[in-house]
């Protein structure tokens, strides 16, 4: 739509869902522009009153001599500005995003450059089109859609261009709610003998995601709020495929197969004030078959089985001795009197890191 001023200056503005927050774009004194701005979004939900969403924001990009980075600057502060406003309500995936039919969504997690907007432009002409860039999923699965115009690099020009997926014939989004199914790992490999989706071990695809998880320290016990969603959807899965034109018959089998078993996990103990050992302040922790996840400060670590049971002891007050004879039990004895040794070396490699002090 477009607003007149007082003034009689011209105004353009643009209401975009994004996310489900609305976004309410300004392109201050651009009204030649504001054309081309609307039929590049136009696959984003209009919603002429933003009110009409929980939350709304306002963006305003001045337009440079280039409109091409204009609108790539539009995309980008329009992302930002929705990731911002649902800091610590939502898991934000930094994924491309495919509805199924009946509204089952996979996710496609990867980093910048791996291939998720050349991911969404294949899936897109077989299943509903979600997103390009980012997947905003509830604890209860609810996903938000993010109709962005897709980022496409041309060769010869300096700035990608924004297209609307309409324009690239990507599906609209189906009827049905749309409720996360799956998230897997984006890895193209053109050599391998075995595309498909493989299960990864929970820490493992927590550490590899974390990346991609806009504002996780301040989601509600972060590690706890992720696990708790892979857990419903079964696993994370690596997606690996050889080019992406095999992508849709892939993601086909994965839409139809059970999802991947679920992997338990629990938090970790609270730590107590005794010991001789003390845990440093962390975000949250889990506990993974004897492995643990711990986010301190915006960074995930992994520990192994041992350094995992010696940080959990220490965080329950044990002192040496009794870390030593749980690791003998646990993990066998390493014989000539190694094991005190390893547990001492673990203690100072868990100190360096900053998750324990001696007190």
């Amino acid at each position: 739509m477009t607003r007149t001023r007082d003034d009689k200056s011209i105004e353009p503005l643009i209401s975009i869902d994004a996310l489900g927050v609305g976004v309410v774009g300004i392109l201050t004194e651009s009204a030649s522009c504001a054309s081309r701005v609307a039929s590049v979004w136009r696959d984003c939900s209009d919603a002429d009153d933003s009110s009409a969403f929980g939350r709304s924001v306002t963006v305003t990009v001045c337009p440079s001599d280039h409109l091409e980075r204009s609108l790539s600057d539009l995309s980008t502060q329009v992302t930002l500005a929705a990731l911002d406003a649902l800091r610590g309500t939502r898991l934000l995936l930094h994924a491309a995003g495919v509805a199924a039919p009946d509204g089952r969504v996979l996710a496609l997690v990867g980093p910048s450059g791996r291939g998720k907007t050349t991911a969404a432009r294949h899936l897109g002409r077989h299943y509903g089109y979600v997103s390009d860039e980012t997947v905003a999923v509830d604890a209860d699965l609810t996903v938000y859609p993010y109709r962005k115009p897709l980022s496409v690099i041309v060769e010869g020009k300096p700035f990608k261009e924004q297209i609307a997926p309409s324009d690239l014939g990507l599906l609209p989004l189906p009827a049905a709610p749309l409720r996360l199914a799956g998230i897997t790992l984006l890895d193209r490999d053109p050599h391998t003998d075995e595309p498909g989706a493989f299960p990864v071990d929970l820490i493992d695809a927590i550490c590899e995601m974390t990346p991609q998880i806009s504002y996780l320290p301040e989601l509600p016990s972060p590690l706890q709020y992720v696990a708790r969603i892979i857990a419903q959807v079964g696993a994370v899965t690596r997606l690996i495929y050889r080019d992406a034109a095999d992508l849709p018959g892939l993601v086909e089998e994965m839409f139809a197969a059970p999802p991947p078993g679920a992997q338990l996990w629990a938090a970790a103990p609270a730590a107590v004030e005794t010991g001789p050992w003390r845990s440093t302040e962390i975000d949250d922790a889990i506990l993974v078959d004897g492995r643990a996840c711990i986010l301190q400060e915006g960074m995930v670590t992994a520990l192994d089985h041992r350094g995992s049971l010696v940080w959990t002891m220490c965080r329950e007050g044990a002192d040496t001795h009794e870390i030593t004879e749980a690791a003998i039990s646990a993990l066998g004895d390493p014989g000539r009197g190694d094991a005190g040794a390893l547990i001492d070396q673990t203690l100072g490699e868990l100190a360096d890191h900053g998750l324990l002090t001696r007190v």
